[in-house]
């Protein structure tokens, strides 16, 4: 009796000891989920940078018209392919927090495992729609328990080069195109507000009032492109750091795996800090 009390003794330690190795893989998981999910709280994609570049045009030439027309389905597309992108790393951070977490697993992946398609503003290599399919399988095994705990190491050294190549293109997008395009509507702005100040038939009250408008202009601009460059800097530094964990020969439940993960989990902070100061 005593050495089976015994054997239980152990058992139940070393459960606890295992579970609480895994609590700096959860917090992690944790950090890269809300980071991530900075891109849902942007109140700003591509489909409303149209509206606002075909809005702005039609107000500069005075069209009046009962609907605004603004030909900017393609816009849709556009994001729709960036909310691919970004489900496919959410889903795939909710399967390692799923793996690590004490939790009971409340957490359902129902999203199907559609496949990227190229539209006018996005084009995928195939590559990149390979990665895309490889990383949802594996985060459906994770979050209907077909990974196994014990082999979270594994999982995230699988996922590592699908997880880079998607995140290397949701950068690309966000960077290259999305900020690019805000950079074009800045030029557009500058060169009709500029104009209208050397207009003479406007009078300095007019010309005061088109200055207000424009500054308060790029003023939005400002604080959507600070957003927009702290997610891709929290996006970029998971990536990385990602790599770098799978790529070490640390153990999971080593004191220098887990306080890699802590300075990691306090980057990442960091920048969460810095992003809700820009909405203030």
């Amino acid at each position: 009796m005593q050495l089976i009390s015994k054997i239980v003794g152990i058992f139940i330690i070393g459960l606890s000891l295992s579970c609480s190795s895994l609590i700096p893989v959860e917090d992690l998981s944790k950090e890269a989920l809300i980071g991530i999910g900075k891109l849902k709280e942007l109140k700003y994609n591509f489909h409303a940078a149209c509206l606002e570049e075909c809005t702005f045009t039609k107000v500069s030439q005075f069209e009046i018209e009962r609907e605004a027309n603004c030909a900017c389905e393609v816009y849709l597309k556009a994001d729709e392919q960036v909310n691919n992108l970004y489900f496919v790393l959410i889903d795939y951070w909710e399967g390692l927090y799923q793996l690590s977490s004490t939790e009971i697993n409340q957490y359902n992946l129902n999203r199907p495992a559609t496949t990227l398609a190229a539209s006018n503003l996005i084009e995928f290599k195939e590559e990149q729609l390979l990665a895309f399919q490889k990383l949802t399988e594996l985060s459906l095994k994770a979050v209907t328990g077909q990974y196994r705990k014990n082999r979270i190491k594994s999982y995230m050294e699988d996922a590592d080069p699908y997880q880079q190549l998607i995140s290397e293109k949701l950068i690309f997008v966000l960077k290259e195109n999305l900020l690019g395009l805000m950079e074009i509507q800045n030029e557009v702005w500058y060169s009709f507000y500029k104009s209208m100040s050397f207009d003479p038939a406007l009078n300095t009250m007019d010309k005061a009032a088109a200055a207000r408008e424009y500054y308060g202009l790029i003023d939005e601009h400002r604080i959507k492109t600070g957003q927009i460059k702290a997610l891709i800097e929290v996006i970029e530094l998971i990536a990385k750091e990602h790599h770098k964990l799978v790529s070490s020969d640390l153990k999971l439940n080593s004191a220098n795996f887990k306080a890699e993960i802590g300075r990691i989990s306090a980057d990442l902070r960091t920048l969460h800090y810095t992003y809700e100061q820009l909405k203030k």
